[in-house]
């Protein structure tokens, strides 16, 4: 094993005593040992080990260390954003309790320990649910994120979130809190600096009602690091990583997690699966992963992916149907990293994939509500879907049976996903949504650019 610096984010867990809770956890669980290694920083996971094992229990979800706090969190966390729901989708239907707490308890039961849910999520209702999950479970046994909301304007107002935050999840302190989807300077200058929320949080933290700062990000890279440079210590921060997104010119992920590695700053993976366009890969992509492995889902690629680098703490599924999580359990239970050559593959998988005309909205749900009715996430899903399938139609080439096909399948998918009056037509580029859109879409424009197709199919 390498030798270590004592006080480095690596550090050999063994040089502290092992605490009692760890000893009559490891004593009752049976323990079987892990084989998770950090990795020296750089293109990609290095494969020498530079950290000893974390016991985990066989048949539970890996566990990976903090170095700088000595949390044990799994390598899947539960995102909290796409809880299954009735009467309407995320944004307007109410959250279907039972399969939710079914879903979270076979995660818990798995070893999954680290929860996140927002301020905005089902519009509150998912801080509600989660804390009525939790609160069944020892507080010490899971590890609770929350988050800021950007919408916040004052002190005053942001006191109020935290204390209601606290009230919804039935909790006395949040282990991770984030300041939430910094995307602009000046959004974070005026709440966080200028109106002093950012001091109110460091004394919270100070207070022990938050364990953990941090941020969540969706800014460009100038923005990443004015943040860093801030005089704060942050104890984490969370980004958008997954394989496609790992040399996007814009997303730039590699690089963000290279500066965090680098400052030794655990990261946070969100959207590893990219809202699930990740999933539905076009057919070629497919057949490129299943020759290298025909047992691995798609999933469980970019869940792998995700955490074979060795600075990534846990990695966030926002999971909405119980074959989700135990998939996503099993797939980092007994985790070991990807090689060099999977890692390569993904890369070759991910320059394939950008050559397809899809948009890059992850269904997150943030653009909406439209003012005027227009269900953004609805059309985009159902242009995504036949982007994905390989069957757009070209309303410009030859008109023979395969164009006939490919029109009659979007059109029908279109008719019957989305409502007539939700349909594209109807957005007038008022650009409500643009600024709200962590993927930095021009909504209005791909909006017009999908209205344009069907019209044309239609009139053809």
């Amino acid at each position: 094993m390498a030798e270590r610096k004592s006080g480095d984010f690596a550090e050999n867990i063994f040089s502290r005593p092992m605490t009692r809770a760890e000893a009559l956890r490891n004593i009752a669980a049976g323990v079987a040992a892990g084989s998770l290694g950090l990795a020296a920083c750089g293109d990609g996971p290095q494969r020498k080990e530079t950290m000893a094992p974390v016991p985990t229990a066989e048949g539970r979800v890996t566990l990976r260390r903090n170095m700088r706090n000595g949390d044990e969190v799994s390598l899947l966390g539960f995102g909290c954003m796409r809880f299954p729901t009735v009467g309407g989708d995320r944004y307007t239907g109410t959250i279907d309790e039972a399969p939710t707490l079914e879903m979270l308890d076979y995660a818990y039961a798995h070893g999954v320990n680290y929860f996140d849910t927002a301020w905005m999520y089902h519009g509150g209702k998912s801080e509600e649910m989660v804390g009525k999950a939790l609160k069944r479970y020892p507080r010490e046994s899971f590890f609770l994120a929350d988050k800021m909301p950007p919408t916040a304007k004052t002190l005053e107002e942001a006191k109020e979130i935290f204390a209601t935050q606290l009230e919804r999840c039935g909790v006395e302190y949040f282990d991770y809190y984030l300041c939430h989807s910094i995307s602009r300077q000046y959004v974070f200058q005026n709440l966080y600096i200028d109106e002093g929320v950012l001091d109110y949080l460091l004394e919270l933290k100070a207070e022990g009602r938050i364990r953990n700062l941090g941020f969540s990000f969706h800014g460009d890279m100038a923005l990443f690091k004015w943040l860093l440079s801030q005089p704060v210590e942050w104890d984490f921060v969370q980004i958008q990583m997954n394989w496609l997104d790992w040399r996007d010119r814009k997303l730039q992920a590699e690089r963000l997690y290279t500066m965090l590695a680098e400052r030794k700053i655990p990261v946070i993976v969100m959207e590893p699966i990219r809202g699930g366009a990740l999933i539905d890969l076009p057919g070629s992509v497919k057949s490129l992963l299943a020759a290298a492995d025909e047992s691995m889902t798609a999933a469980a690629w970019a869940l792998k992916f995700c955490a074979s680098y060795p600075y990534v703490l846990t990695v966030l599924s926002g999971m909405s149907r119980l074959e989700h999580v135990v998939e996503n359990c099993a797939t980092l239970t007994g985790f070991e990293p990807l090689s060099e050559e999977r890692l390569a593959l993904l890369q070759r998988a991910a320059d394939i994939y950008r050559n397809n005309t899809r948009i890059d909205c992850t269904d997150c749900f943030y653009c909406m509500p439209c003012p005027y009715g227009v269900d953004i996430a609805g059309i985009f899903r159902v242009y995504n879907r036949c982007s994905d399938e390989q069957l757009l139609p070209d309303p410009e080439g030859e008109h023979d049976d395969e164009y006939r096909r490919r029109r009659r399948r979007l059109l029908n998918r279109y008719r019957n996903t989305v409502a007539e009056r939700s349909r594209a037509e109807h957005c007038i580029g008022c650009n409500e949504c643009s600024p709200k859109c962590p993927q930095g879409i021009d909504i209005p424009r791909q909006i017009d650019r999908v209205g344009e197709l069907i019209e044309s199919l239609r009139m053809g």
